[in-house]
């Protein structure tokens, strides 16, 4: 029987050739950015270092109807940040009975900076008044509310606790520290700054007895973002307005010495001065045109 032979396989099919893709663009050659510029040191000398052309740091802090804002008018030359404290627009100048010189139309924090940034607007005063430092904090919370985001149960906070624990009064205290870097140029620029503030009475922690009150500005004392520690380390000067010789009897105060200003501290309030002299611890505020601390602290005495 003869042998079938089976039929050879189909060739096998080969896959259709590819079409070749177009080579890609070549892109332009880019020179090569310029080396970095090589940062050279500064080369320092030294000098005198006067501080006579600068101006004052002031904050002036006293409680309600001391006559804080009078005393300001009387400074050399002042101009005030007006819409902090509408109180001012009803005081003439204790000596001529003019208007006092105000910058109108400051209404929110951003306002307070923005005008403190157009140095020129103060060429013509020898002085600038933030009054009161007081409204600047309320205004500088609601600037905080609005620029800085909260946790993410709370991304819009209304309530500075809302921030979480210590969080808000740091980014109250971070607010409230970029009003001293505005207002250094103007000190720079031999412009005085006079910050109004009103008293309040804060407990004092003793590691060494017991706790005690003192009168500060007020301004927030949170123990890890501290305002008020803030601006008085960058103050040269802080005067208080206070009642002299008080003594209470049967339960009533009695003042008998009339207003007096505090220029040096005391454990019971806070006060300094850089560069008056401790002879002089207190300063007779007697009427509200009177300018004893001024003559004192710009060479009139």
């Amino acid at each position: 029987m003869a042998n079938k032979t089976s039929a050879p396989p189909p060739p096998a099919k080969m896959p259709p050739a590819k079409a070749k893709k177009p080579p890609l663009p070549v892109p332009p050659k880019v020179a090569a950015p310029p080396p970095a510029a090589k940062r050279v040191a500064k080369t320092f000398t030294v000098q005198d270092w006067d501080g006579d052309i600068e101006g004052h740091k002031i904050i002036l802090h006293g409680k309600y109807g001391m006559g804080k804002t009078n005393l300001a008018a009387l400074a050399p030359t002042p101009v005030f940040i007006g819409g902090l404290d509408a109180g001012g627009s009803k005081i003439k100048h204790p000596v001529t009975g003019e208007n006092l010189k105000v910058i109108p139309g400051v209404e929110s924090f951003q306002d307070v900076r923005d005008v403190l940034h157009q140095v020129e607007i103060f060429d013509p005063y020898e002085t600038v008044v933030i009054d009161t430092g007081t409204q600047l904090q309320h205004l500088g919370l609601l600037y905080t509310f609005a620029t800085v985001r909260g946790p993410k149960e709370c991304p819009k906070c209304t309530n500075i606790e809302q921030y979480g624990w210590h969080k808000g009064y740091r980014h109250l205290y971070d607010s409230m520290h970029h009003i001293l870097g505005d207002l250094d140029p103007l000190v720079k620029r031999g412009k005085n700054v006079i910050i109004v503030c009103q008293s309040i009475q804060t407990k004092v922690s003793n590691p060494g007895g017991e706790d005690f009150l003192r009168d500060t500005p007020d301004l927030q004392t949170d123990p890890k973002a501290n305002v008020a520690a803030d601006y008085m380390s960058w103050a040269d000067h802080i005067f208080m307005i206070d009642h002299h010789n008080v003594s209470a009897t049967e339960g009533k105060a009695v003042a008998s010495g009339g207003r007096v200003i505090r220029v040096h501290p005391e454990i019971h309030f806070e006060a300094k001065s850089r560069t008056i002299d401790p002879e002089y611890a207190t300063v007779a505020f007697e009427h509200k045109a009177d300018d004893n601390i001024w003559q004192i602290l710009f060479g009139g005495e």
